[in-house]
């Protein structure tokens, strides 16, 4: 019989993405919001609207309150270590990227995980947008022939600061790890060889820290496909998130609106009227499905959509291998890493 009640859920971090987390659990009938996890308790204050949710410090206060499922959303340097502890008391939890700070790390706990027979899964929300998941239907029922090519673009509209980036991954991780696990998920491959080249063309902060806060990558899947990625932490016309796929018979588009490529974007001739919708609302369902997901998943111990922590580690390795293509001005390829 399938279990009526409320989730019994905790969740770690009230930051950016962790109170997106918090309010989608709040508004769930399926959830029971046992325990939030935040060294700035205003900060997880503001997120509950004065109801009596529990704000803990610690990981092991929050376990005490007995969740079925945990959340992490903490700082990005604070996952792994939060990974192992959740690992260690036996309960289900869902990440977001990265799952540690570093590779090598990583891998372990995935590892630990696999070992200990416990639920883990990754937060890659994209795959569950409406959207991507029509043109990987598309691409698999082979309704553009072979694919041949992929071209994405993003840019955003709101600039992470420097000091958020020195500890996040940057351009390549913090915002590329979603795209090399879309690109992995839509094609059923993984990535071969990548190259990058990039600047701080409009942030001197960036240029302060040597992070590019713009980008070019360039890849090649395991099947031949190749790939080109448009990076930018910069939009003056709302968040810019579009994906083209070519193939033998035809090309698809993430834009519906077969119009928007003879759109420009600036003040003249060519502008729109309105600007694009920001990231918020363009993917406020997946989170709220990816949530979904996660408590029938971690009930069932029965992955169907969620991604898996090794998928984590795959898109890290990626973001790894870019990060060194551009500090080195060369080619990698991922299989002699």
């Amino acid at each position: 019989m399938e279990n009526s009640k409320p989730f019994k859920l905790g969740i770690i971090g009230a930051g950016g993405i962790g109170s997106i987390h918090i309010r989608n659990s709040i508004e769930s009938r399926n959830v029971e919001l046992v325990g939030i996890c935040e060294l700035k308790k205003s900060q997880a204050e503001a997120c509950i609207n004065g109801q009596p949710i529990p704000i803990v410090e610690s990981v092991g206060e929050l376990i005490k309150f007995e969740p079925e499922g945990i959340i992490i959303a903490s700082s990005t340097n604070s996952h792994g270590e939060v990974a192992k502890e959740i690992i260690e008391a036996e309960i289900p939890f869902l990440c977001e990227k990265p799952l540690a700070s570093d590779l090598s790390q990583a891998t372990q706990i995935a590892n630990f995980a696999n070992e200990k027979q416990i639920f883990g899964a990754m937060a890659f929300n994209r795959r569950y947008h409406q959207r991507y998941i029509e043109i990987r239907d598309a691409i698999q029922a082979g309704e553009i022939g072979t694919p041949e090519t992929i071209n994405i673009i993003s840019r955003s509209a709101n600039p992470p600061s420097a000091k958020f980036i020195s500890t996040s991954g940057g351009l390549f991780g913090e915002k590329g790890s979603h795209f090399y696990d879309l690109i992995r998920w839509i094609f059923e491959t993984n990535i071969h060889s990548v190259f990058a080249c990039g600047d701080a063309l409009f942030d001197p902060e960036f240029k302060a820290i040597n992070q590019p806060d713009t980008a070019v990558v360039l890849m090649r899947l395991e099947t031949g496909v190749l790939c080109s990625l448009n990076f930018s932490w910069r939009s003056g016309y709302g968040h810019d998130e579009r994906l083209e796929i070519s193939g033998s018979n035809g090309a698809i588009h993430s834009v519906k609106n077969s119009d928007a490529a003879y759109h420009g974007y600036a003040k003249g001739k060519f502008s729109q009227i309105e600007k694009f919708p920001n990231w918020n609302e363009i993917f406020r369902q997946t989170y709220r499905d990816e949530l979904d997901f996660f408590i029938s998943e971690a009930r069932s111990n029965d992955r169907i959509k969620l991604p898996t922590l090794f998928d984590g580690v795959k898109a890290q390795k990626v973001a790894d291998a870019i990060t060194l293509s551009y500090l080195s001005k060369k080619p990698i390829d991922l299989k002699r890493q």
